[in-house]
């Protein structure tokens, strides 16, 4: 499970115009800064627009604005209109599929969805934010920081045996 790049430029575009609020981003500058090429970002752009995320003005002097306090922007709003499949229930499989499929269906359902609550908990301001502020400190989850596996089990609680657990009784 991957973003697209649709919504990597929808983020990166959102976050670029949260750095700069009051400035008025060209929207050539803007696809330069993601990376993406002009006439994705303008694809990404004219979404962005329709959706309430920017407000664009034409001409000279013109440029592209957040519409919203970037607090008001949730990266999960931005994922339902850049990748709506993501949010949306497994779909039923089709006859002749892998034996497995319908679960494995089921689990990478769940694992989007649970993708998208998490991203609900998190806005363009989070984004643009010193880490020392960042929302993901409150967390305390895991899976949003990442150790290395074994540095995980190191941190595992370790049983204690007691004495009378010491020997080991086997029906032979």
């Amino acid at each position: 499970m991957r973003l697209k790049r649709q919504s990597e430029i929808a983020i990166g575009i959102l976050t670029a115009c949260a750095q700069s609020p009051l400035t008025k981003h060209p929207a050539q500058h803007l696809a330069q800064e993601v990376g993406a090429t002009r006439d994705h970002a303008y694809q990404v752009v004219a979404l962005l627009v329709r959706n309430g995320f920017l407000t664009s003005d034409r001409g000279p002097g013109g440029g592209l604005r957040l519409a919203r306090d970037p607090k008001d922007i949730k990266l999960a709003d931005v994922l339902r209109i850049t990748q709506p499949d993501l949010d949306s229930n497994a779909q039923e499989p089709e006859p002749g599929t892998l034996k497995g499929q319908p679960l494995l269906d089921g689990i990478v359902a769940a694992a989007s969805s649970f993708l998208v609550r998490l991203l609900d908990r998190f806005t363009v301001a989070d984004l643009v934010a010193s880490p020392d502020s960042s929302a993901i400190a409150c967390l305390e989850c895991s899976l949003v920081t990442a150790r290395p596996a074994r540095e995980r089990l190191m941190r595992l609680p370790v049983p204690q045996l007691s004495p009378a657990d010491d020997s080991l009784e086997t029906d032979a």
